[in-house]
């Protein structure tokens, strides 16, 4: 792999082909055993970014993508967007898909589907992927064969002096005593694991991610949790978690909705 340096570096097709610096040998080899046909034969890892009218942050994620240290093909899907979201992921090189606005799970869906790598994860148009992000989930899945999907810790950058949303203020965020927890919307997960699970809910607003990993988790589908921070979620004000309402009535639903189906499954 070549090296980039900057901005964001794409093949027209919206594969990532370079970015930050080399891996060490054991991550190397590791991600040599998962991924045999890395190079010519077709990218490593898919990345689907949901956006709706993310033109503030979206190139920022890009770059973060770029640097890691991986043969990546990026999908962005357009979800309805009025701003520049889809111009710019075009001028980066990211392949587009454009949908009238449904939300983030149809979003996720439409990513799945035009995806042509053997893992895929998800990144939201304003979070970050740190140096090493990708490459440590990847790398866990390639030691973990018997996992279908990974998730890790999150960072938080709190952007302007926006006010922090109610789950923030609850994890006190911002403070020395900070809550860290793992991140479901950046879970990294085997294609075979969608044809297993299924998709993202389209019901689910802000919890389709974590109705996914309990779906998977009830039907005997391992999920594993690891400990590095594998995404930096940006609050900036907009943040769809800032509908605290909205949040908990879901929260509700999503548990009815696994009790339902435990029910079905005994």
């Amino acid at each position: 792999m070549r090296q980039a340096h900057g901005r964001v570096h794409l093949h027209r097709s919206g594969r990532i082909v370079a970015g930050g610096t080399a891996l060490d040998q054991r991550k190397r080899d590791a991600l040599a055993f998962l991924l045999p046909r890395c190079g010519a034969m077709g990218p490593d890892v898919t990345v689907v970014i949901p956006v709706h009218d993310g033109a503030r942050f979206l190139a920022e994620a890009l770059e973060s993508v770029a640097r890691q240290c991986l043969d990546l093909e990026v999908v962005v899907v357009d979800d309805g967007s009025t701003d520049r979201s889809g111009e710019i992921a075009r001028d980066l090189g990211a392949t587009v898909l454009r949908q009238e606005q449904r939300g983030h799970g149809p979003a996720r869906n439409a990513g799945i589907a035009a995806s042509r790598a053997p893992l895929i994860v998800f990144l939201d148009a304003d979070d970050l992927i740190p140096p090493y992000g990708l490459a440590v989930q990847v790398e866990h899945l390639a030691t973990h064969r018997e996992t279908v999907g990974v998730i890790g810790m999150q960072e938080y950058v709190v952007l302007d002096g926006a006010p922090l949303p109610g789950w923030a203020l609850v994890d006190g965020i911002g403070g020395v005593d900070a809550i860290r927890r793992p991140y479901a919307t950046g879970v990294l997960a085997r294609r075979l694991a969608f044809d297993l699970i299924g998709g993202f809910d389209p019901r689910f607003r802000h919890a389709a991610d974590v109705d996914w990993l309990f779906r998977a988790r009830d039907l005997g589908h391992r999920i594993d949790v690891i400990d590095d921070v594998v995404r930096v979620r940006r609050i900036h004000g907009a943040n769809m978690s800032y509908d605290d309402k909205g949040m908990r009535l879901e929260r509700f639903e999503l548990l009815a909705a696994r009790a339902r189906r435990k029910r079905e499954l005994r």
